[in-house]
This record gives C-alpha cells, structure tokens and sequence, in this order.
C-alpha cells in the first residue's frame, strides 16, 4: 500500500493529536460538571403552587429602586404569573408602590391607575384598553392582578396606595388625544392645521397608519407638533396643574417619539438603531420618580427590552433599550431578571396562535430543564465565577414576540452582564385570555354619500358638516372617551385619497369643513363614540342638504340607538349607555 505524505505525518502525529482531543474532552467535560454543581447548589427553587416566594432570593432586591422581571415570551402564563406573584411579594414585605407593565401605553393606563388607586371603572375595561386598541379578550393574570392591587390600596391613606401603570409609545393616538384635551383645558390657543393633525391622529384606525404615513411626511407631522410642544410647555410652566394634568403634560412629552416609531413601524417597516419605545419607557419611569420620589418600582416586559447590556446579539447594534438606560442612569439600585422556559407551548399571537416553545440542546431552559428537578426557581447569574463565566458564553434561549414567526430561539451573549438573575420555567402554557362580560361602550354613527351628493360636494371643493345634538360624557380618564366626527374620502379603488376629523365637545351645533380631495368617488361619513352616558343628534346636512337620520347605520357595543319624535313630531337619533 502507497501511503500519501499526508497519511505519513498524520501516523508520525497520532500520538499528539491524541492527547490534544483527550485533552480536550476531559477539559468540556469537567468544566459543565463543575457549573453543574454549582447550578444545583445555588438555584433556589419553589413550586407552582406556591404563595410565597423563597426568602432567600427576596433578600436580594431589599436595596433596590427599580426590579425588572423579563419575559422570553409575550405569551407565557407562567412568565405572567410569577410576575404577578413577585410584585405582590415586593409590595407586602419591601415596600414597593408602582407596578409598571412597561409594554402597555403610558397614557392608556390613567384608567388603569384610577381603578386601583381610587377605586373608578371596572378592571375587565381599563385592561381591555391598556394596549393601543381595543383587546377583544381580557389578559386574565394583569386583571386579577389588577382586583388584588385595588383591594390592598383601600386600606391605606391615598398617599400611600399602589401604582398600577403603562409606560410605552407604541402609537400616538393617546398622545394626541391628550394634548387636545390639556390645550382646552389650559385654554392653550393653537393653529387650525395643529388642531386638525391631532384631531386626525387621535381618531386614525390602525387600519390606516400605514396609508396615513405615506400619505403625510414625517417632517410635516413633527413640524406641527414642535408648535403644540412650545405652547403647552410655555403655558403650563406658569399654570398650578393639578396630579391629572400633570400626567396628561407627560403623555404629551412622549408624543414625538411615538410618532418616529410610528413611522419606523409602518412606513420603513423596520427597527430604527434608536429606540423610540424605550426612550419614552425611560421618560415615563422617570416622570413617575419624580411624582413620588420615595417609590419603587416592578416593572415588566420583554427580556430584550430590560437586559443591562445586549446579550441577545440580534439586537447587537439597536438601543439602548430600556434596561441598558436604567443601569446607565440607576446603577447597582436597578436589578434585571430574566426569564426562560425548557419546553411547552405559549401564545404568539393572534396570527400564529399556540406554538411550541424551541428544543435545542444550547438552549439556557434545556441545560437548566437537565440539571435541576424543580419546576421554577431563580439562579443568580453571578453567584459563582464559574457560573458567571458559562453564561458569558455562546448560549440561545426562547425568543417569543408577537409579530413574525415565533416558533424560534435566539443567540444570546454575555448573558450574565445583560441580567442578574433568571426565572426557569419547566413547562410553559398559553397565557390565559378570557371572554369579556362587561361591553366597553363604543359605537359609530356611519353615512356612505350618495354619489348625487358627491357631485355637488366636488363643485364646491370642500365637504361641510351642520350639525344640532348633544352628547353627555361620562366623565372617566379612559383614552379616547367623548365623540369625534370623521370623513374618509377614497378614490374608485377604495385607495384613501384623505382622511379628516374633528373632536367634538357635549354641545355638537356645529358647522366642520373638510378639503375634498381631487378624484373622490366614494365619502363616508362617521360619528364614533366612546365611554359617553348618551348622545342625541336632532339634525343634520352635509352642504346644505338635509340628511335623512335613518340614512345613518349604526355599529355598537354596551349602547340602545332608537329614532325617537320630539314633541314637534321631528325625528332625533338617541344613542344611550346600557
């Protein structure tokens, strides 16, 4: 047999090739057996069933401001429920007050915090509306939680009662709302065009952001609210504002950043190497210590978003996300937990639905799922060197949102620098999402144009709305109550050539004009109400003509329409609450 030179110095080099893999084995192996150790020796685990958590690992937070808990997935009971649990345990035994679901909007969750401070609404609604739409389902572990906070805040002094609160950005329509509202309250005197953008903004269905988006430059928008921003801050800085109006002030501050992730999001379709969101967490965290400085805060979302350094490495190049602000700006009294799940299923939305959560054998849930035998416990991701350097390591864990494919994990990195401890969940299951039983009072008054009507509103250029009514409010802090007037103009296509609207106040004798954009061919007309008592219209005529009330078609949740006769024997539109 003709051996090769490169068979001859593989044989000459056997010897030491040998001793290098030995080597090498014996090294991997040793090493994981060590960690293992350790893992088992300093994991602190408690079951499902507990009502407490462990002492040990609340000793940890004592001297912390600030304590977030990450989830792996938006839709992990477990994650939701240890959540729950941990804010509970921080509230009783260390004195925390303010509960932060960071992912809900800042200034949709007034009424979220007017529930459990001062005891106003119903918890199923106020969560419902805590996102930047209307939830058909209620988030069952947040409204449970919700009841509990209210409970313990009724025995103690108002001073002393339990935040509950959002502190996203994800659309500008609270923010716009509210700026409307604080502006007349302050009798804030704005231009017409400022007045019609926000009116638009707060009204715009999510349907239409994107069409909305390309439709007005960014610029254009920004330039507008650059006046409101001026004008509100000259006029409140020499106005007492009360507690509610100064939170109205702070929703308007975060309204430019939720228009650039507004546009991020449905224009460039795309993560913008600044962080919109997370800037405005940040400002809203911050407002809420300056309200109450002696508070402490729970706060929760996503592990991407509250990890001190980046360690999943497909953020690598984004942020700073919230917790890399929160370390840079609270040090040591800010404390990052994580959370990962071995195995199961979680809900990925309405789109995926249930999937299952990703095996993989460098998956952090499957070397802890394989080393320890509870089902929950917390690690110190420091405890020991050895530990702290495994985590530092090339690792993946789940990786669950709620847009896209979710059925993934991620790689992550220097895990142990992005969070201080980790929450480990066995077995994952879908949060659980219940049936409302209480109606959230929504409903719109519809009129599709005749093309009669369309015609001499063309010949005029402009469509103008009279209208005689009423409406009585019902005086809660949900985003978006009373009633707006909107016009939708669309070509032939059904493409949107324009949409306006005009936020309407109790008395509506009103007279709104509207430019008719060129190449309409179909109007619709709308009255949409929200959280009012009732609403009355006696009549109405768009340029003049007389508009026939049983024209309008009526959509409604938690509301009785009736055409009823007043004692003149003229007809009336009666819109009242159930």
């Amino acid at each position: 047999m003709n051996l090769t030179s490169t068979h001859r110095l593989l044989i000459k080099c056997y010897p030491l090739l040998l001793v290098l893999l030995l080597f090498a084995h014996t090294a991997v192996c040793q090493y994981p057996k060590r960690v293992e150790q350790e893992i088992q020796q300093y994991f602190i685990p408690f079951s499902d069933s507990s009502a407490a958590l462990p002492s040990a690992f609340l000793e940890k937070l004592k001297d912390k401001t600030i304590v977030g808990l990450g989830e792996a997935t938006h839709g992990t009971a477990e994650f939701e429920r240890m959540f729950s649990l941990l804010s509970k345990e921080l509230i009783l035994k260390q004195g925390f007050n303010c509960i932060v679901l960071a992912e809900a909007n800042f200034y949709d969750t007034r009424s979220l915090n007017d529930y459990v401070v001062y005891g106003k609404g119903e918890a199923e609604t106020v969560i419902r509306l805590m996102r930047h739409q209307p939830n058909p389902l209620v988030e069952e572990e947040f409204r449970r939680l919700a009841e509990w906070v209210r409970s313990h805040n009724e025995k103690l002094p108002v001073e002393e009662r339990v935040w509950m609160l959002g502190a996203d950005a994800m659309s500008p329509r609270g923010a716009a709302y509210d700026a409307l509202r604080l502006c007349r309250e302050l009798k804030v005197n704005l231009p017409e065009e400022t007045v019609q953008l926000l009116s638009e903004i707060s009204v715009l269905p999510e349907s239409m952001f994107e069409d909305y988006a390309k439709r007005n430059t960014m610029a254009s928008v920004l330039s507008r609210t650059a006046q409101l921003q001026q004008a509100l801050q000259h006029q409140a800085s020499s106005a007492k504002l009360d507690a509610r109006q100064r939170w109205l002030l702070q929703s308007v501050g975060t309204l430019d950043l939720a228009i650039r992730f507004f546009y991020d999001n449905y224009l460039l379709q795309k993560w913008s190497t600044r962080q919109f969101r997370d800037e405005a967490m940040l400002s809203n965290i911050q407002w809420v210590l300056k309200e109450r400085p002696r508070a402490k805060l729970i706060v929760y979302a996503h592990n991407a978003h509250l990890e001190k350094k980046i360690g999943y490495q497909s953020l690598s190049g984004f942020g700073p996300y919230l917790g890399g602000q929160l370390d840079s700006t609270y040090g040591k009294k800010y404390y990052a937990i994580c959370t990962e799940a071995q195995s199961g299923t979680y809900w990925a939305g309405d789109d995926d639905g249930d999937v299952a959560v990703i095996k993989k054998k460098t998956k952090v849930g499957d070397i802890l799922g394989g080393i320890v035998k509870a089902p929950f416990g917390f690690l110190e991701l420091t405890a020991t060197r050895s530990i702290s350097k495994y985590f530092a390591s090339p690792l993946d864990m789940t990786f669950g949102v709620l847009v896209g494919s979710n059925n993934s994990s991620a790689k992550v990195n220097n895990l142990a620098s992005a969070f201080d401890a980790l929450l480990f969940v066995r077995k994952s299951t879908p949060k659980l999402r219940t049936k409302p039983k209480t109606p959230l009072r929504m409903f719109s008054l519809n009129l599709n144009m005749s093309p009669d009507l369309i015609r001499k509103i063309a010949s005029k250029g402009e469509v103008t709305v009279s209208l005689n009514g009423s409406f009585v409010p019902s005086g809660t802090s949900l985003s978006g109550e009373g009633v707006v007037l909107g016009v939708l103009f669309l070509n032939g296509d059904k493409k949107v050539l324009g949409y306006h609207a005009a936020i309407l106040s109790g008395k509506m004798d009103v007279g709104q004009a509207f430019k008719f954009p060129a190449g309409t061919e179909k109007v619709l007309l709308t009255f949409s109400g929200s959280s009012i008592k009732e609403l009355g219209i006696q009549s109405m005529r768009v340029n003049g003509q007389v508009i026939a009330l049983n024209e309008l078609s009526y959509f409604g949740e938690g509301y009785d329409k009736s055409i009823e006769l007043d004692e003149a024997g003229n007809s009336r539109i009666q819109i009242r609450e159930r």
